[in-house]
Order: C-alpha cells, then sequence, then structure tokens
C-alpha cells in the first residue's frame, strides 16, 4: 500500500463520515450556501489533478472511466436531492459567518441518503481498482475522488434548487 492509497482511503472514510452525519440530521437549506463545497471540491480536484497527471499520459480508457464515474455520481446526487425530505422552519433562519444566507426551510435525505452516498464511494473504489488493473491512471488520482464528490454533490444542490423553487411557487 503507497502513500496516495493510503491518503484515498482515509479521505474516503472522512467524506463517508461528513456526508452521512449531514445526511441524517435535519439542516437549514441556502442553496447559495450549498453551491460553495462543489466549487471548492472542483477547484481541489482540479489542482490536485494537474499536480499528479502528465497530459501525455492520459489515455481514452482513463477519460472514459472518469466520464463514467462522473455521469454516475451526477445521477446518484440528483437522486439524493429528489428524495430529501423538506420542512418550512418556523421563522427564517440566518446563515454563515456574516448572516448573509437565509433558509427558510430545512432538509435531510435520511437513511436512504446514506444508502445511495455509499454507493458511490463502493462504485468508486471498484472503479478505481478494476481501472489501476487495466491501466488507467487518472482513475487512481486523489483529485478525481474530489471531481465526483463534486459532481455528486453539484447535481444534488440543483435539484434542491428546482425543488425549493417549486415549493415557493406553490407557497406563494
Amino acid at each position: 500500500m503507497n502513500v496516495q492509497t493510503l491518503t484515498n482511503a482515509i479521505l474516503i472514510v472522512v467524506l463517508i463520515g461528513w456526508v452521512g452525519y449531514r445526511q441524517m440530521v435535519w439542516r437549514p437549506v441556502s442553496i447559495a450556501q450549498m453551491w460553495r463545497f462543489p466549487a471548492i471540491m472542483s477547484l481541489v480536484g482540479v489542482v490536485l489533478i494537474v499536480q499528479q497527471v502528465k497530459p501525455s499520459s492520459l489515455t481514452p480508457l482513463d477519460l472514459a472511466v472518469v466520464a463514467g464515474e462522473l455521469v454516475l455520481s451526477l445521477a446518484v446526487g440528483a437522486w439524493m436531492g429528489a428524495i430529501a425530505h423538506f420542512r418550512p422552519l418556523e421563522s427564517p433562519v440566518r446563515l454563515g459567518r456574516d448572516n448573509r444566507y437565509t433558509a427558510s426551510y430545512e432538509s435531510r435525505t435520511g437513511v436512504l441518503g446514506i444508502v445511495l452516498w455509499v454507493l458511490v464511494i463502493g462504485v468508486r473504489v471498484g472503479v478505481d481498482v478494476l481501472a489501476s488493473m487495466a491501466g488507467s491512471h487518472l482513475a487512481t488520482a486523489t483529485g478525481v475522488i474530489f471531481l465526483v464528490f463534486a459532481a455528486n454533490r453539484a447535481a444534488r444542490t440543483a435539484v434542491f434548487a428546482a425543488r425549493l423553487d417549486r415549493h415557493a411557487a406553490l407557497a406563494a
């Protein structure tokens, strides 16, 4: 086991625990604030990929594997957004360090959200193993883990935004 594999394993365990906890508890929803996490994860992922992978070493297998992982992650993220439960807050809550965000609803995805999250992780690990055995170097890059998680969270946020817009339209 090399350092990168150990780092990836630790990163995956931390992300599973953190996102799993957040799936189970009711949390105020601020779409503007929710977009920050996937944006930061995407940026970190791209920077790590640029640092770890030489463009000349990329193969069609690398690109196909990563594209497939991203599509699956987007789909599961959208599914997570679709199964989320919403409930209105009694009064709007101010969020953020400077209180510039306002939440009128709170949400959670519950156990099914955790199951879907574990599915994304399981597929990610399986693809990592199979792709590396097939000769893919990009699939094993730590940056790809960040991109897969960012895609999942971005799709979830997009579905949240659409659903909350419908809630607001129905309430008006």
